[in-house]
């Protein structure tokens, strides 16, 4: 409903899954997928990676209501172009899918405060022995763990060794304090890395 009175906007289709996301973008060809980050079956983080694996022309603006600078780091990582917090869309979604059209990055103020306050703190590279924040390499074991997925079939995946894996799961569970595997999956979950 936003975007219905959008001069120089269409919208060409409507997808509540990532499979139908998929087909939707083979036949119709969008310029700009918009996608939540949480979906039933998979998170909007997987399915940007499979979309732009496939069709790396279409530009894919994150919309959603989770702000942590993790899901948020995941998503551009995966490839998206721009992040639009689901707060904020009545006033910069519109603003958002016309920038990453131009071939330009876009965030909401929401979500460049995280970003720049994420700047602020140390860096992955140079952490603090105290530091509880997952590394980026974590956030994607955290997911794949989430997903069921077991350490050689995540080693796999990761291009990394099942022993790393397994050590990674080790100082996941150590920086969030967590005690079993179902505690990642509710992590993920919370986070938004997986629906």
């Amino acid at each position: 409903m936003m975007l219905a009175h959008e001069a120089g906007m269409e919208i060409v289709a409507e997808a509540g899954d990532g499979d139908t996301a998929l087909r939707m973008v083979e036949q119709f060809a969008p310029d700009v997928a918009v996608l939540d980050v949480t979906l039933p079956g998979e998170s909007g983080i997987e399915l940007t990676r499979r979309l732009l694996a496939k069709y790396p022309q279409v530009k894919v603006l994150a919309l959603s209501s989770h702000l942590e600078r993790s899901t948020i780091q995941l998503m551009l990582d995966a490839g998206a172009h721009g992040y639009v917090a689901k707060a904020a869309a009545s006033a910069e979604l519109a603003q958002g899918i016309r920038s990453v059209c131009q071939g330009k990055s876009f965030l909401c103020p929401e979500v460049a405060a995280v970003m720049a306050d994420s700047l602020r703190r140390p860096q992955l590279g140079a952490r603090k022995s105290g530091d509880t924040r997952p590394s980026r390499r974590e956030l994607q074991v955290i997911t794949l763990l989430a997903k069921g997925k077991t350490a050689p079939e995540i080693a796999a995946e990761l291009h990394v060794s099942t022993a790393t894996v397994v050590t990674h799961r080790r100082n996941i569970m150590k920086k969030l304090d967590l005690h079993k595997a179902a505690d990642i999956t509710r992590y993920a979950m919370r986070t938004g890395l997986i629906s």
